[in-house]
């Protein structure tokens, strides 16, 4: 089961008028789906700041709270390299308050350039998968304990 399409509105989801960003929780598999239907480009702190606030107050309002999984669609999403330091800060918020830990998927060269930038400021895992399956079976295995997101100890 994949998420509804942008055309497809339950109650679970819904698009930010300011982020352009399509936001869909699915309660039984503890996942915030966030997709971009149409182009979305991040260019300043300003519209950065507005994207992560709509995501984080989607949250507040649809997902009791509880931390979930972040499966993120880079298609149609450009962030500013030149602002990557504080587009790091706003999804450390992310990750300090909702995600068990976010894993993303699909997206032009340089956006999962940006995002392995972003992981790496950020000290998390920065893998960027080939599709929404692939993005899935992570999730899948995470659930299971059979993949893990820390690093072996020594």
């Amino acid at each position: 089961m994949s998420p509804k399409s942008s055309s497809e509105q339950s109650p679970n989801s819904r698009r930010g008028a300011r982020s352009h960003a399509r936001w869909a929780y699915d309660e039984e598999r503890q996942i915030l789906f966030v997709s971009h239907p149409d182009p979305v480009t991040l260019e300043t702190q300003a519209e950065m700041r507005a994207y992560f606030d709509y995501g984080i107050g989607f949250w507040r309002e649809q997902c009791n709270g509880r931390r979930l999984y972040v499966v993120v669609d880079y298609e149609n999403l450009t962030t500013s390299h030149e602002e990557l330091e504080f587009y790091a800060s706003q999804a450390k918020r992310v990750m300090d308050e909702i995600a068990i830990t976010i894993i993303r998927y699909n997206g032009t060269l340089l956006q999962r350039m940006a995002g392995r930038m972003t992981a790496l400021a950020l000290h998390t895992t920065s893998k960027t998968y080939g599709s929404l399956e692939e993005a899935l079976e992570v999730v899948r295995g995470l659930q299971r304990g059979t993949i893990s997101i820390h690093p072996p100890r020594p």
